[in-house]
């Protein structure tokens, strides 16, 4: 068994699985993390209380949104400074890439929480409806909607590009070009967005559920919009769990698909794969273990050299074995 390790071609063999430690592109996804973090709690500190202080639940639904969104993204923070430590590195079998995922489903089983409580205090409202001072409120809401509007344009750039590079990452590799800077799939930058435009549609929502009771007497419309806000964090949490969990139990990569690997050697009657294995284990970095059972010896590094002219895979390892099987 070729127990070597050659993140790609162009890259020397070493012995340390520190990929998010050489990760530069998660160093700037933090300091956007945070800056998010300052904008959402000042804001979240603003809204709860005037949503007490005016009986809007609308607004508490939102302040509570944000809430949940500080607490996600502070334990973002708190993984990233783990995630980015040697000594831990050297202590995990692969480095300390898998600490970013399971910060994702931290943040989830928090935020399932939150919705949960916005949905009880919503439906309390609702039964039991009281007075809102709709000037306030409404004036509160605006200024919390252009926070989340802030925290999109921040994080947006950023994502948008490494989506594109996820999905174009085999046509660069078929043209020969290194993208390996640029290939990220950072779960807590990831869902920071999605959490931040569910905080602006919460908070638009929110702004629309005031005005309808204030010009329209609709009381029963701010709470409503508590239920929904609660829901939408509820979907949120449900899909972040969903997308994590699945990395934090060595799900098939969803990017690198093991039947793509099996069609390189497909013309290949001499050769057949088995045991193939191939997983995430840290935002920019995917594992790869294969058996190839051939009726020759050719080498490990013949079949090594042939995935990765195709395929970004840091860790690879191959067995080699020698085979007969009748011919068809």
């Amino acid at each position: 068994m070729d127990l070597s390790q050659k993140p790609n071609t162009a890259q020397a063999i070493h012995d340390g699985h520190d990929y998010v430690v050489q990760d530069n592109q998660l160093g700037k996804n933090e300091k956007k993390t945070f800056l998010v973090v300052i904008l959402t709690f000042i804001t979240m500190v603003v809204e709860i209380s005037y949503g007490y202080i005016t009986g809007s639940m609308a607004l508490l639904a939102d302040g509570w949104h944000m809430a949940s969104h500080v607490g996600a993204l502070g334990i973002s923070l708190v993984v990233y400074r783990l995630a980015q430590s040697q000594s831990l590195n050297k202590k995990l079998s692969f480095g300390a890439g898998k600490l970013i995922p399971l910060g994702g489903y931290t943040s989830a089983l928090m935020l399932g929480l939150v919705a949960v409580f916005m949905a009880v205090e919503s439906f309390e409202r609702l039964l039991n409806p009281v007075a809102i001072s709709f000037n306030t409120a409404v004036t509160v809401a605006v200024v919390g909607l252009v926070v989340n509007i802030m925290s999109v344009l921040l994080l947006m750039d950023s994502h948008s590009h490494h989506d594109h590079e996820d999905h174009h990452q085999h046509e660069a590799h078929h043209e020969g070009e290194d993208h390996d800077h640029d290939h990220i799939h950072d779960h807590n930058h990831r869902s920071a967005l999605l959490h931040v435009m569910a905080d602006a549609l919460t908070s638009i929502l929110a702004i629309g559920a005031l005005l309808v009771g204030r010009y329209f007497g609709w009381m029963w419309a701010d709470p409503l919009i508590g239920i929904l806000g609660s829901l939408v964090i509820l979907k949120w949490a449900f899909g972040l769990a969903q997308d994590t969990v699945w990395e934090l139990l060595d799900g098939n990569s969803k990017l690198i698909k093991g039947e793509e690997i099996r069609k390189l050697f497909a013309e290949d009657v001499n050769v057949k794969i088995a045991d193939l294995h191939v997983w995430r284990i840290a935002p920019s970095a995917h594992a790869c273990e294969l058996v190839i059972h051939g009726q020759e010896l050719r080498g490990t590094d013949y079949y090594r050299q042939r995935i990765l002219e195709k395929f970004n895979i840091q860790h690879l390892i191959i067995e080699e074995r020698v085979s007969t099987w009748p011919s068809t």
